[in-house]
């Protein structure tokens, strides 16, 4: 990991909106101060249900959900089952100190993008915020695609010069 990737990783999450669900207040903490070197627009949830109500109140509009496992009210991966309900393309990657087989089997099942292990390691974290901001990007450019297209279908049926050539 050099320098300038971590620099592109910054700037290309600079734009982007996270949702960061974490009940450790200590851990929330430390890991917001890095977090804000990446993104401008973070939404913090102290829980799963919390967390879940943010992204409702957001009406889907996080590039990246960023989840703690074990919490309180409602865990990570009730709050992932209950995001994937209706939503199946989220970019979510969950953060947490389980590295037991049964927890990677749960989250892969639900669809999870990525997972980061605590203590925070910040090769692993740019590793895998590297590549789930590239589906991220990639997601965002087809949108645009398919927004161009529909608006150039709708010209084109739309205007005489393109009816009478046909």
């Amino acid at each position: 990991m050099t320098q300038d990737t971590v620099i592109t990783l910054a700037q290309k999450c600079q734009d982007l909106k996270l949702l960061y669900v974490e009940d450790d207040s200590t851990t929330r903490e430390v890991t917001l101060e890095v977090l804000k070197e990446f993104f401008n627009d973070i939404t913090v949830a102290v829980d799963g249900e919390d967390g879940f109500e943010c992204y409702q109140k957001a009406q889907n509009h996080f590039d990246l959900i960023l989840t703690d496992i074990t919490m309180p009210k409602m865990n990570g991966i009730e709050m992932i089952h209950a995001i994937r309900t209706t939503d199946k393309e989220s970019v979510i990657v969950v953060f947490s100190a389980h590295n037991e087989s049964s927890f990677f089997e749960q989250t892969i099942a639900i669809g999870v993008d990525g997972y980061v292990l605590k203590p925070l390691n910040i090769a692993q974290f740019v590793q895998t915020l590297s590549y789930v901001i590239e589906k991220v990007i990639l997601r965002k450019k087809e949108t645009q695609n398919f927004n161009l297209l529909n608006q150039y279908v709708a010209i084109t049926t739309s205007s005489p010069i393109f009816l009478a050539a046909t």
